[in-house]
């Protein structure tokens, strides 16, 4: 963060009580809905405002602007998805021996946690390209995803065929990512289920070398 976005965050306030924490959610809300039905660059602070129904001014007590709130909505919904995920592992034992139900499962939780945002995902990944800073937020949550693909992986070590796990934990995280976009975001000629199927199938010999 630099010197001139420190001197506008010191000027927005932190909810602390119940009634402030309700209106912040109340505008994140809002701007959610409209960034994801009119677009970033046609919604303004103003109508935020009104679809929270709040004032302008309240607005400004949370937020320095639209950039500001677009980055907050950007924060829960990259941490309502990894909950989602994080529910799901936890509810999965990786050394079971069916590897592929596990990763069929875990494709099926990264879909269904993607679903709710299929608008929201089109505004950003115009703004990712127009804002480094988007660009900075987003590169540190696929960081995170990465890391927890490796952490996963460790679950079930002993029976991986990988030889670096790092590198493995890479190619399935960008591989899975770029699958669950394209079902989700994109569709296509081709059937999801048939797409999750043959990732399902070439994981699990990449991984353990079996079908």
């Amino acid at each position: 963060m630099n010197e001139t976005e420190e001197q506008l965050a010191d000027k927005t306030r932190k909810p602390r009580q119940d009634r402030s924490i309700k209106t912040k959610e109340a505008i994140v809300q809002a701007a959610a809905e409209l960034f994801s039905e009119k677009g970033y660059h046609r919604t303004n602070t103003k109508q935020i405002a009104a679809a929270a129904g709040v004032s302008t001014g309240s607005f400004y007590s949370y937020f320095t602007d639209k950039r500001d709130v677009f980055l907050d909505v950007l924060k829960i919904h990259s941490e309502a998805m990894q909950s989602h995920v994080d529910a799901t592992v936890a509810q999965l034992s990786a050394r079971q021996s069916d590897k592929r139900t596990v990763i069929s499962h875990m494709i099926d939780s990264l879909i269904q946690s993607h679903a709710p945002y299929i608008s929201y995902h089109r505004e950003l990944s115009a703004m990712m390209l127009a804002d480094e800073g988007i660009k900075e937020m987003l590169e540190s949550q696929y960081d995170t995803g990465r890391r927890k693909t490796v952490e996963f992986l460790k679950l079930s070590e002993q029976e991986l065929c990988v030889s670096d796990l790092e590198a493995a934990a890479v190619v399935v995280f960008e591989s899975v990512s770029s699958v669950v976009d394209r079902i989700v975001f994109f569709g296509g000629s081709v059937s999801a289920d048939r797409i999750k199927a043959e990732l399902a199938d070439m994981l699990c010999l990449y991984l353990f070398g079996e079908k």
